[in-house]
């Protein structure tokens, strides 16, 4: 199968890419920089890997993207996100327009651009790397309003697509990775990567269906 993966050069995305590779799927990684290490490592050992340039925060670069990618995707994973750490009232107009337009639109337009060319397999699935802070019905607070705020919307963009894409057989969810020990979840976190990584490809290589919010280790989430 051939898994196309934003943010792949780092974090869960890294992890996830390195997960999928392992199990001997075909990774196309998008990422800002295609230069990036710990891609070009992969490339050199031989990995079954291509690597090319997207902003998902910039429509014109999701075009060209879209236009130059050569391959049918069978599995988009949305992993690509921002997070700028900001509570009330302490808070950055600025913030929440780069939250979402990396965190929500960004997913929603690749997808727009990618179905609108035909580079969506039927029978494929629309993976939302999303957040338990984005559930309103789990919410009392967050680190970070215009995280939750943006992560709330991608929650919609999963149920509205998953509605549209039925007469596709294309299933779009949303899954929580936990918190993991990255750059955005910090050292303190408790999950790894590669448990992160391997739970949520555990997930979409069995689940049947659409429209549903889980977290990483099956668990379903309230929206």
């Amino acid at each position: 199968m051939i898994y196309l993966i934003t943010g792949a050069n780092r974090g869960i995305g890294l992890a996830l890419t390195k997960e999928a590779l392992r199990r001997k799927h075909k990774v196309i990684a998008a990422v800002r920089n295609p230069q990036a290490e710990s891609l070009q490592n992969m490339i050199e050992n031989g990995e079954n890997i291509v690597v090319l340039k997207l902003d998902v925060s910039d429509c014109d670069s999701i075009k060209k993207f879209v236009d130059e990618l050569e391959f049918k995707v069978d599995v988009l994973i949305n992993n690509a996100g921002v997070l700028f750490r900001d509570k009330f009232p302490n808070l950055k107009y600025e913030n929440f327009i780069k939250s979402f337009e990396t965190n929500a639109l960004g997913p929603l337009f690749l997808t727009r651009e990618l179905y609108e060319q035909g580079k969506i397999n039927k029978g494929g699935k629309i993976i939302n790397i999303d957040s338990i802070l984005g559930s309103i019905s789990n919410t009392s607070a967050t680190t970070s309003y215009s995280y939750s705020v943006s992560k709330a919307a991608l929650n919609m963009i999963t149920k509205l697509l998953s509605h549209y894409f039925l007469k596709e057989n294309i299933s779009v969810l949303s899954i929580h990775p936990g918190w993991v020990k990255t750059d955005m979840g910090g050292m303190e976190a408790p999950i790894t990567p590669e448990e992160s990584a391997k739970g949520i490809m555990d997930l979409i290589e069995v689940f049947e269906g659409t429209g549903r919010f889980f977290d990483y280790t099956g668990r379903e989430i309230e929206w």
